[in-house]
């Protein structure tokens, strides 16, 4: 019954940071239409920071509630510093594609440009930029952060004494 209850809540709470990530994408502007009213998207992304020790927590409680074995849990772990590392690359990549993509539109829209302007729209915390930040790449992203620490977490402390026979075979000398 408790795992029920947890996996509710972790479902919820990935529905509602998918809609975060949805608003903070929907807040992207494009050159020369700018609302003057900063980057909105920075809201989402704050939500997001704010969830995420939550998410940690669920996550934690759901793996302890689920009795998950050692080498779930360092299996869990592995897989989802493979998928950080090369999404983090695979996201880098598509931000400065999509800069020199987003300066050549500009140049093409409107001649020559003030070079200060093209780097100005074209920054990290700009808001033409927010489709690079809040995308489903970086929605797994956040998601995968959760789970890592989470499994880290829950393998480090996870009590000794329910271990199975399997699991204790499984541990680290310094472990027993």
């Amino acid at each position: 019954m408790r795992v029920v209850r947890v996996d509710r809540l972790v479902v919820a709470l990935s529905i509602f940071s998918g809609l975060l990530v949805s608003l903070g994408r929907s807040t992207q502007v494009y050159p020369q239409s700018s609302s003057g009213n900063g980057n909105l998207g920075l809201i989402p992304l704050l939500l997001l920071l704010l969830i995420f020790p939550f998410g940690i927590s669920l996550v934690v409680q759901w793996m302890r509630a689920a009795r998950l074995r050692f080498l779930s849990l360092i299996g869990l772990s592995i897989c989802t510093m493979i998928y950080l590392v090369c999404g983090i690359f695979y996201q880098v990549e598509q931000f400065s594609q999509y800069q020199v993509f987003v300066k050549q539109q500009v140049r093409a829209e409107n001649g020559t440009i003030d070079e200060s302007y093209l780097t100005s729209i074209t920054s990290v915390p700009s808001p033409y930029m927010n489709s690079q930040f809040f995308n489903s790449n970086t929605f797994l992203i956040y998601w995968a952060s959760i789970l890592l620490v989470a499994s880290l977490i829950a393998w480090w402390t996870r009590n000794k004494s329910l271990l199975s026979d399997s699991d204790k075979r499984n541990t680290f000398p310094f472990e027993q």
